[in-house]
């Protein structure tokens, strides 16, 4: 698998992907995709590439000590393949390189990538409510009104400063 960062005509390809997972994936605006790929934001869009093919891609955001994972998608076909744990890891590589500490995440409770995150050393440290969705003045408990776990893992850079 090859990761690769995105450009602006793979927009096309995010906003096909996150709507096809739209139920697992907290809604995010195409244009902040397309703000990261021009490097007014200061995050990172990665693409998972298997044979020349899209597979997949990856959100992440750096603050000053740690790095949030806010999507990570991969079609359906090519999931329980490492594919996730390569871009997981090029996050991981990445948070050290600008000084992060943490990588953090949040997930559905309901979702099966809790197991994902567990078996990758990511540690449960908080939960919360997701944002009840909005819909012609009237809320409602959509998708984002469902109990969300708040995952945490020290990256290899805090782990290089213990020793």
């Amino acid at each position: 698998m090859e990761i690769i960062e995105a450009t602006i005509p793979d927009i096309k390809y995010i906003d096909w992907l996150r709507a096809k997972e739209s139920e697992a994936l907290g809604f995010i605006p195409k244009v902040r995709y397309e703000m990261e790929i021009m490097g007014e934001r200061g995050g990172d869009i990665l693409l998972a590439k298997e044979n020349d093919d899209l597979v997949g891609f990856a959100y992440i955001t750096y603050g000053s000590l740690s790095a949030k994972i806010q999507q990570i998608v991969l079609q359906e076909d090519a999931r329980r393949m490492e594919r996730a744990t390569g871009l997981v890891d090029e996050i991981s590589r990445r948070a050290v390189i600008r000084g992060c500490a943490e990588i953090g995440c949040r997930c559905a409770e309901d979702l099966e990538a809790n197991a994902f995150w567990n078996t990758l050393g990511f540690e449960k440290v908080a939960d919360a409510m997701g944002k009840s969705v909005y819909s012609r003045g009237k809320a409602k408990l959509g998708r984002r009104g469902r109990h969300i776990n708040i995952y945490r893992k020290l990256s290899g850079l805090y782990e290089a400063r213990l020793t």
